[in-house]
């Protein structure tokens, strides 16, 4: 896929974490599938997590931050 791809799914899933009127599972899901991305998401994450009305969807892009700067597989495709 190339960057241009990559980088348009990472925003379209920023904004569906981000989106409040859709069901916390569903943004859950899009903070999840940010990792796909790996050090390519951090930026998504991080905004994520300083803009989200809701600390669960902060600790878990928080969580993501973390184990991408730590190395840690953060998804299961690995």
């Amino acid at each position: 896929m190339s960057m241009e791809k990559n980088q348009i799914a990472i925003e379209v899933l920023r904004d569906i974490a981000l989106d409040g009127s859709l069901m916390v599972s569903e943004r859950q899901r899009a903070i999840d599938a940010l990792t796909i991305f790996k050090a390519s998401s951090m930026e998504a994450l991080e905004f994520i997590r300083r803009r989200t009305d809701l600390q669960i969807l902060k600790e878990r892009a928080n969580l993501y931050v973390s184990r991408i700067k730590a190395g840690t597989i953060t998804n299961l495709q690995a």
